[in-house]
């Protein structure tokens, strides 16, 4: 196994780059994975009772299809919601995940500006994580057009 402070360039090994990466997305991952499951879940039941639902069962539509092309994308409106407010919620875990396993990116990095004080590396981390929400944002924004016909993009 590797040492939990010896960070590997992709550069050098990108195999050994990858293995010493596992366990930190692992971490983030599993921090939200219990909560996007539950919330499809219960979106899922919630629409599997709608009347179009049942109307398109009676009229002998397949469980697949129906499953797919109309209970997924109404239950996915709300996930999707979450996904993107996790965005932001991710960036400060991602301090304390990067910290923890010792990987020098951008966390780190911000870390390291914030006990020298250099505020110019400050800036521009909080404007580009801005920017990683405002993006994120816009693409929730789109998805709920592609989810929902309900929803038009003018």
């Amino acid at each position: 196994m590797w040492p939990l402070r010896a960070s590997r360039p992709i550069t050098s090994d990108p195999g050994a780059w990858f293995q010493h990466l596992i366990l930190p997305w692992l971490t983030l991952a599993l921090v939200t994975a219990a909560t996007y499951t539950r919330l499809t879940r219960s979106s899922m039941l919630e629409v599997l009772g709608e009347d179009y639902v049942r109307t398109a069962r009676s009229k002998g539509m397949s469980e697949n299809r129906l499953i797919t092309r109309h209970a997924l994308r109404a239950a996915l409106t709300p996930v999707v919601t979450l996904a993107g407010l996790d965005i932001g919620i991710s960036l400060g875990g991602v301090l304390i995940v990067e910290t923890l396993f010792g990987v020098t990116g951008l966390g780190w990095t911000a870390i390291q500006a914030i006990n020298q004080q250099d505020l110019p590396i400050i800036l521009g981390i909080t404007i580009l994580a801005t920017a990683f929400v405002v993006v994120a944002n816009l693409i929730v924004d789109i998805l709920y057009a592609v989810l929902d016909p309900r929803v038009r993009l003018y």
